[in-house]
């Protein structure tokens, strides 16, 4: 029970499945000490777990919980050591964290609810999203692209709210989850993290191909370069995948992903096609460096991992064939970046 401290007695976790809501990865699985974190794509991550007293918790999650402190810490390796610190329950079934998207809860389930929950999840061949379809249509279509925290969902989304663009999340494609993000969300980036798995057939080749390209983001968030073969690999799976429901949907598109640089953007425009247009959003180190800072304040360490990738992605050249720059400050709006990016595409 909690003490009139409201400080919990060190919780241990009962074995077996949990459910994770409000988190970047699915599920994890606890024995003992350790855990398995299970990500929507089908890779798992090895986690230590620790019991005992992490100092004061998050205000929300006092509120949530009624405990005044940390009472577990969760580790796991992703290209650096993360860490989280949560809460668990008087009754071991439940852990309480907070990151950037808000309040997480890990809540215990059997083993027949796990096998359920793994089941659930929007169609691999068609899933839904809120856009006419049109597939006798085949509109403009634009790749946003740049480093990490530059703005590439913010924009493909506004686009689609203000001009009807079809917006394809990029990043929801690594981790095998449904792309149409909701058009009134306020963080796209973030909010790829609650979009719902993918079922369905091809989708364990799918999760093989996302296993090796995460490795390759792991690399590059270790501070290393993109491997060529496993970049090729991984935007070609998604670019069938971009192509098929393009076909299938129709319209206007607009697509937010990382592309690097010109080569891996020459291999891409040779999947996609030549009326594929590349929107290149670039900003000062400095400046991208604080808002990534202000975006990831509860995740210290993320701020050197994704500066890590956004310092191998390259301004687009003379030579690069349909690609423009679009420099982007801090003190401009979102309106401000949608108005410069229609200027330089004369739209």
């Amino acid at each position: 029970m909690v003490d009139q401290e409201g400080i919990s007695p060190t919780s241990t976790l009962h074995d077996g499945f949990y459910r994770a809501t409000g988190n970047w990865y699915r599920s994890i699985v606890v024995e003992g000490d350790t855990a398995v974190m299970m990500l929507p794509n089908g890779s798992a991550l090895d986690m230590k777990l620790k019991f005992g007293e992490f100092g004061e918790a998050d205000p929300d999650i006092v509120e949530t919980t009624g405990q005044n402190f940390y009472n577990i810490s969760l580790s796991f390796f992703f290209g650096k050591e993360f860490t989280e610190l949560g809460v668990v329950s008087e009754d071991g079934l439940r852990i309480t964290t907070k990151n950037d998207i808000g309040l997480s809860v890990l809540g215990w389930m059997s083993e027949e609810e796990g096998a359920a929950l793994e089941a659930k999840g929007d169609p691999i061949e068609d899933p839904p999203g809120p856009y006419k379809i049109q597939p006798d249509i085949l509109g403009k279509f634009l790749w946003i692209t740049g480093g990490a925290g530059v703005g590439k969902s913010t924009s493909a989304q506004l686009l689609s709210k203000m001009h009807g663009y079809v917006y394809y999340e990029g990043d929801c494609f690594a981790s095998c989850r449904n792309p149409y993000i909701p058009l009134d969300v306020q963080n796209p980036s973030l909010a790829q993290f609650l979009q719902k798995p993918l079922i369905g057939e091809g989708l364990e080749e799918r999760r093989e191909v996302c296993k090796r390209g995460n490795e390759m983001f792991g690399e590059m968030m270790a501070g290393g370069d993109y491997d060529k073969g496993k970049a090729e690999e991984y935007y070609e799976k998604m670019c069938e995948d971009i192509k098929r429901e393009r076909k299938r949907i129709g319209g206007d598109w607009s697509i937010a992903g990382v592309t690097f640089g010109q080569d891996l953007r020459n291999f891409i425009r040779s999947k996609l096609g030549t009326d594929l247009v590349f929107v290149v959003l670039n900003m000062e180190m400095e400046d991208l460096k604080e808002r990534i800072r202000i975006r990831h304040i509860r995740e210290k360490g993320t701020v050197d991992i994704l500066m890590s990738i956004s310092r191998l992605c390259e301004a687009a050249t003379e030579d690069d064939d349909n690609a423009v720059n679009v420099m982007i400050t801090n003190e401009m709006s979102k309106e401000d970046v949608i108005s410069k990016i229609l200027e330089k595409l004369n739209l």
